[in-house]
């Protein structure tokens, strides 16, 4: 069984709570139970436990994803964390692994009743928390909501931040400024048909810079809409609890869309508007037509893949950093065109780029020739170890080994000075503590060091299977003649592929 014991102590001492003292209770707990038990100790001295950023425990942690051990034990629950978010954060991380958390001294032993029953209290507390603060939080929108007031940050386009005396204290709110007049031109323009991107290079002859995505959430933005009966029964059936009465002004949403496990949602109870006081400067009719045009233009998302080749997926890159699109060539005299990759950054004339396109059938030729190629194991192992940046594996035990080494001497002239500040007077023992503390630094730096090193290590380990999955998937894809299958495999096997036109030469960056 491997076990890591986690000790932790905001000042070393000699009490019954030592970190010696805490391993060596939790060492004893095992052995009586399983002679067969090989531990790993971290220690985390002069770290409170008011939050999980510590260096040994981050190391554990990061040690435990990858596997290496089955029990995490504890001389204390509180030496995890004392905030209970924390703790049954850290708690959860471990179940799911299907590590057991232990605490020697307290019997929460999840494998057993009442430690398991421990936990699941703990865990409704933490989520009773959690509650009541999305709650205040939905409690503060409606009051703010309600006043139709200026929560803060930057403001819409359009509009500045006025502050006014009200109530006797001061309080924001928007303030149309004549920007907001090319806002009513975004609306009807998008209205008659032009799409964001069209508008955008028709402010750019301007000489204004209206990029797609801002246009996009100023079409949706309802701080641009009249606030009259019929609006407001408009928002209501979109979704939104509206308050306040029609004055003719505009609006103010608060959590206009909302996030669930991530994701953005559309119509939502929470989403709130107020009635304010700036200046509208889009009707409702206006705004049902944009609406309706959004809707008609809006698709499931997908990614940019192609049906004429299986290097698609953001597979290929142009040298200047882009992505490559497919396009189509002209129609020859037997009614078949060829396709070509072209950047997409020249493309939409994004940049200066000079790469010349690439045939498509050009393209996947020297890529099948290059993955026939990779048949044999050997060569694939020979690119593989080519191509990818580690250090070596020697070099790094050395490397940890010296470490460790630092960190025991580090330890050992800890211990000797607090033993000789026990002899001392306050005064005496300033100079003592100060040289504690930069040794006690110095071995967080050092630990962090290690965290980096160990990971290094484990996952130059992973290597060999790494490269029997790479040369399964290159014979898969080798055997297969559907494009589909192709798609997919690719996106295993390749992590880019990079056209330069100068060269005429393709990189290819295989996943590691």
């Amino acid at each position: 069984m491997n076990i890591a014991i986690y000790s932790r102590k905001s000042v070393e001492t000699d009490t019954g709570e030592s970190i010696k003292n805490q391993i060596a209770i939790c060492k004893r707990y095992f052995e009586r139970e399983n002679e067969e038990c090989k531990f790993e100790i971290f220690e985390d001295e002069g770290f409170s436990g008011g939050n999980i950023n510590r260096p040994d425990f981050k190391r554990m942690m990061h040690l435990v994803k990858l596997k290496q051990f089955d029990v995490v034990a504890v001389y204390k629950i509180d030496r995890i964390a004392r905030n209970i978010v924390d703790f049954v954060n850290v708690f959860d991380e471990l179940d799911k692994l299907n590590v057991k958390l232990v605490s020697v001294t307290e019997g929460f032993d999840p494998s057993t009743p009442i430690g398991k029953m421990m936990m699941m209290l703990l865990a409704s507390f933490a989520e009773m928390e959690r509650m009541n603060i999305a709650q205040r939080v939905k409690d503060n929108m409606r009051e703010l909501a309600k006043m139709g007031r200026w929560s803060g940050g930057t403001a819409p386009t359009g509009y500045s931040i006025e502050r006014i005396k009200e109530g006797g204290k001061e309080v924001s709110y928007l303030k149309k400024e004549k920007e907001a007049d090319n806002i009513k031109e975004i609306f009807k323009k998008y209205a008659s048909g032009y799409t964001a991107f069209e508008i955008h290079k028709y402010f750019k002859l301007k000489g204004l810079k209206y990029n797609p995505k801002t246009i996009y959430g100023i079409l949706t933005n309802p701080t641009y809409l009249k606030a009259t009966e019929q609006s407001i029964a408009y928002l209501k059936n979109r979704g939104y609890t509206v308050y306040g009465e029609p004055n003719g002004r505009g609006f103010l949403p608060y959590n206009r869309r909302p996030r669930y496990k991530g994701v953005k949602a559309w119509k939502d109870k929470n989403m709130l508007v107020g009635v304010s006081k700036h200046e509208a400067v889009v009707d409702l009719n206006l705004w049902i037509a944009v609406q309706n045009q959004l809707e008609e233009k809006t698709v499931a998302p997908h990614p940019h893949e192609s049906s004429f080749t299986f290097l698609t997926g953001g597979i290929m890159k142009c040298k200047c950093g882009s992505g490559m699109g497919v396009s189509p060539g002209r129609q020859r005299s037997d009614g078949t065109r060829r396709y070509y990759f072209t950047c997409s950054g020249k493309r939409y004339r994004q940049n200066g780029c000079d790469n010349l396109s690439l045939r498509v059938d050009m393209a996947e030729n020297k890529i099948n020739d290059f993955l026939e190629s990779m048949r044999d194991k050997e060569k694939l192992v020979e690119y593989h170890n080519k191509n990818k940046q580690k250090s070596n594996v020697s070099n790094i035990g050395n490397d940890i080994k010296n470490i460790n080494k630092k960190l025991d001497s580090n330890k050992k002239a800890i211990d000797s000075l607090i033993d000789k500040m026990i002899l001392l007077s306050k005064d005496a023992a300033k100079s003592l503590t100060g040289r504690i503390e930069e040794l006690t630094q110095e071995n967080n730096m050092l630990k962090e060091e290690l965290l980096k090193l160990e990971r290094e290590k484990l996952f130059n380990t992973t290597d060999k299977a790494n490269v029997n999955l790479l040369h399964n998937s290159i014979k898969q894809f080798l055997h297969t003649e559907s494009m589909e299958q192709k798609k997919r495999l690719a996106k295993i096997i390749f992590d880019k592929i990079i056209w330069d036109s100068s060269t005429k030469e393709l990189q290819i960056f295989l996943r590691k």
